[in-house]
């Protein structure tokens, strides 16, 4: 068995996006995968699967989960311990003092390079931080995420899947993960 983290973008944030998270689950028990568990509102689950889940595995749980709620959305997915890898390769953790505003934008496949894309100026920023991963890009947003400086240009450079999540959920993901990898 292998242990999947799944990140829905962009549901339940405005009154035409809403998805009850017992209806996330079963699409996802629907679609064959074991022991999933949803956490938040936000379109997160961890699930099990006897079988790898490839690039079309993800496309095909984005049409079930757009044919079962009516609401088209991406997904990225990542295998468990990668996850917890993005998780902890955060460059971050050591400047931010307050997890709910340290931001982890997952992307579905690997991060460009770091010499293809345009970073804001890190003058304009003003407190803020971004560091690109290895499949995330972390950003530091001392006055929250309504109050960022980063320019919507900048994320538009990774592609309409990307997602974000705060540290906050990160690691409570990373807590249903890891008993799993142990086991």
């Amino acid at each position: 068995m292998t242990t999947y983290v799944a990140l829905v973008r962009g549901i339940n944030v405005g009154t035409s996006t809403l998805v009850p998270m017992p209806e996330f689950q079963s699409v996802l028990e629907q679609a064959g995968f074991t022991n999933v568990k949803t956490l938040l509102r936000s379109g997160n689950a961890v699930f099990d699967s006897a079988t790898s889940l490839s690039a079309a595995g993800v496309v095909d749980l984005e049409t079930r989960f757009a044919e079962a709620t009516g609401v088209s959305a991406r997904f990225v997915v990542l295998e468990g311990s990668e996850f917890v890898g993005v998780v902890r390769e955060n460059p971050l953790v050591d400047v931010s003092d307050d997890p709910s505003r340290l931001m982890i934008s997952f992307l579905p496949d690997a991060a460009p390079r770091e010499s293809t894309l345009v970073f804001p100026d890190a003058d304009g920023l003003l407190s803020e931080i971004i560091r690109l991963g290895s499949r995330a890009v972390y950003a530091w947003c001392p006055n929250g995420v309504s109050k960022s400086a980063i320019p919507p240009a900048f994320w538009k450079q990774f592609g309409p899947a990307a997602t974000t999540r705060n540290a906050n959920t990160a690691n409570k993901l990373v807590s249903l993960v890891l008993p799993r990898l142990e086991g």
